[in-house]
């Protein structure tokens, strides 16, 4: 089985992909050139953020259906991973829909699964349950557990602290998701995203999800790789 992948952003989601699945699935090599598929690899992408994932979307659509047009190794799946942020999976569903229609292209002979993080990649990174501090030192991390706390609710449900200080969702949910780390004297940022990408780190969101349904978002993507890449 090998996929082609493409992702919203050129940081985090290129480092802690890769990561998770050389945890998750050992056996699977990544590839730097789409066109040398050949057994068990994955292709991954950066869009290079939205809109342009959309436009990507088609070309890698036209890159799938060159390999898969020719004799041996192919593509199975399509897999687009990106932020919700303030849209829903049905507005981005329709997106990707209405850019390969305009460039008359349709997938063939591969399947194309929608990934979104709702409502951002560090949206995920909130529901380690074991890092969450519930009696913290510092005071804006005080302050974020007393609007919303995420060790006891879904990170997915949280809103926005503070709309005049962050102006998206995902702004407030990256500060908080930092200030939990730093109680821990774990750090994180778009450059630097090593805490998260341990094994014991994705293990303890595996465990969140399937014991509370919580992160539901990630918890797709990890029963599509649990399922498929074998």
């Amino acid at each position: 089985m090998n996929c082609y992948i493409i992702v919203e952003g050129d940081k985090t989601e290129l480092s802690v992909y890769p990561a998770w699945l050389s945890i998750l699935a050992p056996t699977y090599t990544r590839i730097e050139n789409f066109e040398d598929v050949n057994e068990n690899n994955y292709f991954i992408f950066s869009a290079g953020g939205i809109p342009s994932i959309y436009n990507h979307v088609a070309n890698a659509v036209m890159d799938i259906n060159s390999i898969n047009s020719k004799e041996g190794s192919h593509y199975d799946y399509l897999l687009v991973c990106l932020d919700t942020e303030e849209e829903s999976r049905g507005y981005i569903l329709q997106q990707i829909e209405s850019e390969l229609k305009k460039k008359s292209v349709t997938l063939q002979n591969a399947e194309l699964v929608v990934f979104e993080h709702k409502v951002c990649m560090e949206t995920w990174f909130l529901g380690n349950q074991s890092v969450f501090k519930d009696n913290p030192q510092n005071t804006e991390y005080l302050n974020c557990i007393k609007y919303y706390n995420v060790g006891l609710n879904n990170p997915e449900e949280m809103g926005n602290m503070d709309p005049d200080r962050f102006a998206t969702t995902a702004k407030f949910h990256l500060r908080y998701l930092k200030r939990m780390l730093e109680e821990r004297n774990m750090s994180y940022s778009k450059n630097n995203t090593i805490d998260v990408q341990h094994q014991a780190y994705l293990l303890q969101l595996i465990k969140r999800f399937e014991e509370t349904g919580h992160i539901a978002t990630f918890g797709s993507w990890y029963e599509f790789v649990k399922d498929h890449f074998k």
